[in-house]
């Protein structure tokens, strides 16, 4: 008994295995997908070897096979560990709104609330996320999975989709006229992304820092009024509701 009481101390099993050896695996699988990110922003996916990997985490390279089959393996990891619902500021935001969306319906205030919300939490993921978009700009199309890419569709799954989801709860519970929301999600987040791009990955310092607060003011301002300017159905018009904002 004694024997057994020593093991677990030392954190071993009765197989004589080490009790952490998940946390272990984990942890190494961390470290090669950190080494890979560096090595990928540094050099390009084309001109990073997975040697080179290895060296930059510390292990040899036959380690690396024994977590990911080919080196096109490890950048679809880190895209997809983008845009995983608990760990991106977006996904994060979206999980709040819907949860009070569903308790209570969204009014013009509280989904503009919403938008700014979104805004602030985008800014945050794309800060972040920099070294992945540098990479995405130039190689996102080596993960084509068929004729469709891999990154264009997880933006749509786990990003796009969501907004429309919440658009669509506003527009009936303000009683807008049915309208497709396939569009006006790239309306809102696509001049974020696109600021973004240009002023913090493609011009850098050279242009003048940009007032977040007063874009998304503005862009807000702007997503709102477009709702609103769109044309009344013919229940509305039969009813003579009022459907402006």
């Amino acid at each position: 008994m004694a024997g057994t009481d020593d093991g677990k101390k030392e954190g071993k099993s009765l197989h004589g295995g080490s009790s952490d050896a998940p946390d272990k695996s984990a942890q190494r699988k961390r470290e090669i997908l950190d080494a890979a990110m560096v090595c990928f922003s540094e050099e390009g996916y084309f001109q990073t070897t997975n040697r080179k990997i290895a060296r930059k985490a510390g292990i040899t390279e036959g380690l690396i096979y024994h977590y990911f089959p080919c080196k096109k393996a490890l950048l679809q990891e880190i895209i997809e560990e983008k845009f995983r619902h608990d760990r991106s500021p977006a996904q994060r935001c979206y999980t709040r709104w819907e949860a009070r969306f569903e308790i209570s319906p969204p009014t013009r205030e509280t989904f503009r609330d919403f938008l700014f919300d979104l805004g602030r939490a985008t800014f945050e993921g794309l800060d972040r996320d920099r070294d992945v978009l540098r990479i995405l700009l130039s190689e996102y199309r080596l993960l084509d999975e068929g004729q469709e890419p891999l990154f264009p569709r997880l933006v749509m799954e786990r990003s796009m989709n969501r907004f429309s989801r919440l658009l669509a709860l506003y527009l009936a519970a303000e009683n807008f006229p049915d309208s497709s929301t396939a569009m006006k999600d790239s309306f809102f987040i696509g001049p974020i992304v696109s600021i973004f791009l240009f002023q913090d990955l493609l011009q850098g310092n050279k242009v003048r820092t940009l007032d977040r607060e007063l874009f998304l003011s503005t862009l807000v301002d702007h997503f709102m009024a477009g709702i609103a300017a769109m044309p009344v159905g013919k229940q509305d018009e039969k009813s003579g509701k009022d459907s402006s904002i």
